[in-house]
């Protein structure tokens, strides 16, 4: 992928059609037919794009979405040169256009055109001033919310082998035995998320529309490895479960520049040390800067390319 092909395959509309998850299915200017109505009407002005459209933007469906427009508008200001380098940039940062099973991605998450353009132009968003939220076939992540807190009570109130384990050098959430702690403890969560310390996500199961646990990521500094904590209620401490978890949390390498993480596996959570092993975590060496028992360590592809 290059900014030249970015910019030569840029559609009519304000799609990036060199970026786009859907090339092979496309029904608007790279089909054989003349079915768009976009197309059409651009080809009746001798243009084109829309953007250089002296109507544009005009009342047309393709230009109610607010990416397409933030892209056109960059295009119409700066060019289109300029917008293919901005994408590209992304692109090779990680950013994505559509993620993989769907037509949305990273731009999709910003509310507002002028949210759309500042990723463009500046790269991934900072997560602690939007929370990221990620998804699977089976879980959905969001930031943890004192409305889950019924439900996380499960979780915490009799903890797994595992979610004791994650308790160490953390002070809240475990151990609440009540509604009202439990809450408390949420909110902690979410002042230390307002303070940049680190975020915890709910883990809902959308199946259930219920938080199953949580994940925590923090840390990274000083060279140290960021940290995650999975917690989950004793249904999910399975094998297939706590790796779909895993994968989700690969994204923090990208979303939250984590260079290498790690996660805890007791030696009795069998389950959990094999879903680690599996998504790519080795034991933690003993005896280094960094010295903790039954951790295990996963580098970033950067890490892994470029190893230290």
């Amino acid at each position: 992928m290059t900014a030249k092909e970015i910019e030569q395959n840029y559609g009519i509309c304000g799609l990036a059609c060199a970026l786009c998850g859907d090339r092979e299915n496309c029904a608007g200017c790279l089909a054989k037919e003349d079915s768009c109505d976009v197309k059409a009407c651009c080809r009746s002005k001798n243009l084109t794009h829309c953007f250089l459209c002296d109507a544009y933007p005009c009342d047309k469906d393709m230009h109610k979405g607010k990416r397409g427009r933030a892209f056109n508008t960059v295009a119409r200001k700066e060019g289109l040169h300029a917008l293919a380098a901005y994408l590209y940039a992304n692109y090779n940062r990680g950013v994505a256009y559509h993620r993989p099973g769907g037509l949305t991605g990273d731009y999709d998450r910003c509310e507002t055109e002028r949210e759309v353009i500042a990723l463009l132009k500046n790269g991934r968003p900072d997560p602690y001033d939007r929370c990221p939220v990620y998804e699977s076939e089976r879980f959905l992540l969001r930031l943890v919310s004192v409305d889950d807190a019924e439900d996380l009570l499960a979780c915490y109130k009799n903890p797994t082998i595992s979610v004791q384990g994650n308790a160490e050098n953390c002070e809240y959430g475990y151990g609440a035995q009540s509604l009202g702690a439990m809450r408390d403890c949420i909110r902690r969560w979410l002042e230390e998320y307002e303070n940049r310390c680190f975020i915890r996500f709910s883990i809902l199961d959308k199946q259930k529309n219920k938080a199953a646990g949580t994940v925590e990521i923090f840390g990274g500094w000083h060279g140290r490895p960021s940290v995650l904590r999975i917690d989950t209620a004793s249904p999910y401490e399975n094998e297939e479960a706590l790796w779909e978890l895993l994968k989700i949390s690969d994204s923090f390498f990208r979303d939250i520049k984590c260079g290498e993480i790690v996660s805890k596996g007791v030696p009795e959570a069998v389950c959990r040390i094999n879903a680690l092993t599996k998504n790519g975590y080795t034991a933690y060496p003993v005896n280094t800067q960094w010295d903790r028992e039954h951790y295990y360590i996963k580098r970033g592809p950067e890490q892994r390319t470029n190893p230290s």
